[in-house]
Parts: structure tokens; C-alpha cells; sequence
């Protein structure tokens, strides 16, 4: 796969947050942090699936939405106090990022 900087951003994203999710609750650990780990794992297999594919339009909106159900995930953490605010802040940061790029993606040609 070629290097795409949204890839590279997303897997950053894992290196960064999964150390995170692995301190919540451990009456957490089956739902929520199951969830928010898929959720990015999600995010990254369906960059890769766009990648590979010549009708990338419909993927990229996949993606989208992905990224909003995480955001859902990540603010909820963070009102649960499972977050701290500086975590939420740089995942935040990292997520709009990522959503930038895709918002690129989506506005370029073919």
C-alpha cells in the first residue's frame, strides 16, 4: 500500500490511544473499550479498502461515519471521566486531523 498520510495518521492515532483505553475501568473493558479499539481498527481497514478500490466516493462517506461514531465514543469517555481532558484534547486533535484528510480526499478528482 502506498504510503497515505490519513493511514499513517489513523495507525498514530492507535499507537496513541489504545494505552489509553487499556487504564479505563476494568467493568469497561469488554464494551466500551472493545468498541473504541474496532471503531479505529474500522477506520483503518476501510482507508486501506478505499485505497485498493476504483469507486472510492461511497467508502470515503463509510469512513465519515465511522469517524463521527468514534468522536460519539471519545466524548462519551471523556464525560464518563474515563478520558482526561488532555487525552481527550490530543485525540480530539488527532481525529479532526484525520477527518480533514478525508474531507480531501473526498473533494479531489476521481
Amino acid at each position: 500500500m502506498q504510503k497515505l498520510t490519513i493511514y499513517q495518521r489513523t495507525y498514530d492515532l492507535m499507537l496513541y490511544l489504545f494505552p489509553i483505553i487499556d487504564r479505563f475501568p476494568k467493568y469497561e473493558k469488554f464494551v466500551l473499550c472493545t468498541h473504541m479499539k474496532s471503531c479505529v481498527l474500522e477506520i483503518a481497514r476501510k482507508i486501506i479498502r478505499a485505497n485498493k478500490s476504483r469507486n472510492k466516493r461511497p467508502m470515503l462517506y463509510d469512513i465519515d461515519v465511522a469517524i463521527e461514531e468514534f468522536r460519539l465514543l471519545i466524548r462519551f469517555s471523556h464525560d464518563r471521566k474515563y478520558l482526561s481532558h488532555k487525552s481527550y484534547e490530543e485525540t480530539s486533535k488527532r481525529v479532526n486531523e484525520i477527518g480533514r484528510l478525508l474531507g480531501g480526499w473526498i473533494k479531489s478528482p476521481g
